[in-house]
């Protein structure tokens, strides 16, 4: 029994050693990975119905998706490292990081730090809360037009830099941002 065992682990071995797929690859494929293996960044800009646009890069974001009418969601990752992020427009909130962490530390045990980053033609207030397993951050994000973009998002990534990274490329439809659209333009011209 132990023979025909170590002959079928064998196979298999060789099978994955001479097929293009590596030991990631094949890890990701048993365990529900919802990307295999990622192609090079390749940016697309998506326009949602709420007024708000994003450029994301195809080979770490899935497709945004409009789950609500007020609201763009995009994820990425595999089941056991994967990111959400939701870019709401509302006017609903009054404090907005101070109502998401009351909800968020009634519910968790998490730990809240300060958070800065810069988005073109816009202002920023951010928080972030260390949850154990996972991360939260949650951004207010205001237009020089007037538009505010509210962001919540869960990681079990241990860093944020690909939400800061999606975040810079966020603006309100009509108005990209030559950051953003040097993006598009190098991406087509390669």
């Amino acid at each position: 029994m132990k023979h025909r065992i170590l002959l079928s682990l064998l196979a298999a071995g060789l099978a994955l050693s001479l097929s293009a797929c590596s030991f990631g690859d094949f890890m990701s494929y048993l365990y529900g990975s919802e990307t295999a293996s990622k192609e090079e960044a390749a940016y697309q800009q998506y326009d949602g119905s709420n007024g708000v646009s994003v450029i994301y890069d195809t080979s770490v974001w899935e497709e945004p998706t409009e789950p609500q009418e007020d609201t763009v969601s995009l994820m990425c990752g595999t089941s056991f490292n994967y990111t959400a992020v939701l870019l709401q427009v509302t006017d609903s909130y009054t404090d907005f990081l101070a109502q998401s962490g009351e909800e968020l530390t009634a519910e968790t045990t998490a730990l809240e730090y300060e958070m800065e980053f810069t988005v073109p033609s816009a202002q920023t207030k951010a928080v972030r809360y260390d949850c154990g397993s996972y991360q939260a951050v949650f951004a207010e994000v205001t237009y020089d037009n007037g538009l505010t973009v509210y962001v919540s998002s869960m990681t079990h990534s241990a860093d944020t830099d690909h939400i800061v990274a999606l975040l810079q490329g966020v603006f309100p439809t009509g108005q990209t941002p030559e950051s953003a659209a040097t993006l598009l333009t190098e991406d087509s011209a390669a």
